[in-house]
């Protein structure tokens, strides 16, 4: 558990930097290993959903052990309820964050194509970017969460 946790703030920490990266270069209009903006933007969009669908994983099967732990008389249902409620907390944020930054990538195709208004892109990416900061926030309150729950349980069954 703590090694995918720990690739998963890694690949969080990667996505933060490539996505303000690829902002940086829309709005500057500079390369990056010979990369454009719109080719940075693929990579960084790839990367982006790899790492969200890491995340959702990790709290789908930590939350999915932990229910077949108390469902085997290991742990109480208190801490059952603890892991719906971090589920209410971070998945709405990630679906959303999902939704903002997919956006973001597909109107910046039309715009590469002259088929949408322009001016758009650079304050919906502002608006992607600030809810990919408190996502950020969220999930790192979510996995200290289920952390200390599935801590907890290990303390009980000693």
């Amino acid at each position: 558990m703590w090694l995918f946790m720990i690739i998963c703030y890694i690949m969080m920490a990667s996505n933060f930097l490539n996505i303000l990266l690829t902002g940086l270069m829309g709005y500057f209009k500079f390369t990056v290993w010979g990369a454009t903006h719109a080719r940075f933007a693929i990579f960084t969009i790839l990367v982006f959903i790899l790492t969200e669908t890491l995340v959702m994983f990790f709290f789908i099967a930590t939350g999915k052990s932990i229910k077949q732990m108390i469902q085997d008389g290991r742990g109480d249902t208190k801490h059952w309820q603890r892991v719906k409620k971090v589920k209410k907390w971070v998945f709405p944020q990630i679906i959303l964050t999902i939704i903002l930054v997919g956006a973001v990538f597909i109107h910046g195709g039309v715009v590469d194509n002259n088929l949408a208004l322009s001016w758009l892109h650079g304050p919906l990416f502002l608006l992607a970017f600030f809810q990919h900061m408190w996502s950020l926030v969220i999930k790192n309150r979510s996995f200290r969460e289920q952390v200390n729950i599935a801590a907890e349980i290990s303390k009980e069954l000693e």
